[in-house]
């Protein structure tokens, strides 16, 4: 009899406890949503053709085409800003001969009409730097032209201009 009662014993605990653990997996149930965003990248690189002359003479061509290629997935607005490493260089060159796609802005960037989209490139900048025909040959100096640039996600802006306002902090 004694052992009747305990096997009812521990048939009754078991009951219990399989009933509490039931009811707390039901009333404990959750479920975990993890919703990561990711902030677009934006990503830009300057190419161009350049061909450094050899022994430059006054009056002459420089081909230098720098333009602008997207690699992000979005759509971009791009600026550039071009100086000349010495302002003698500066002096014995014509001026260059903007692209009529680019617009240049009192903060001295020079900005591209339109989005890039995926993939895509600007019209080159300029195509050729010329230096002045009546310069004398020994008085020439070496300089470099660079040529820098920015992007700025499209999104949300209806022009080059007012992208890089927000991104500068709202200075137009």
């Amino acid at each position: 009899m004694k052992r009747k009662i305990m096997i009812l014993f521990a048939l009754g605990c078991m009951t219990v406890l399989g009933a509490g653990a039931v009811t707390y997996t039901y009333l404990t149930d959750d479920d975990v949503k993890q919703n990561e965003i990711r902030a677009a990248e934006n990503k830009v690189h300057i190419e161009e053709e350049f061909k450094p002359p050899e022994d430059p003479q006054p009056g002459d061509v420089i081909v230098k085409k720098p333009w602008v290629v997207n690699d992000s997935k979005i759509p971009v607005y791009v600026r550039i800003r071009v100086h000349f490493s010495d302002s003698r260089g500066e002096l014995q060159c014509e001026p260059l001969q903007i692209h009529r796609k680019w617009n240049r802005q009192e903060d001295g960037y020079y900005y591209y009409d339109n989005a890039l989209a995926a993939g895509e490139k600007t019209e080159p900048l300029f195509e050729r730097i010329q230096l002045k025909p009546d310069l004398i040959k020994e008085e020439i100096c070496p300089f470099d032209l660079i040529v820098y640039t920015e992007s700025v996600q499209a999104y949300g802006f209806t022009n080059a201009e007012t992208a890089f306002a927000a991104l500068d902090g709202g200075k137009e």
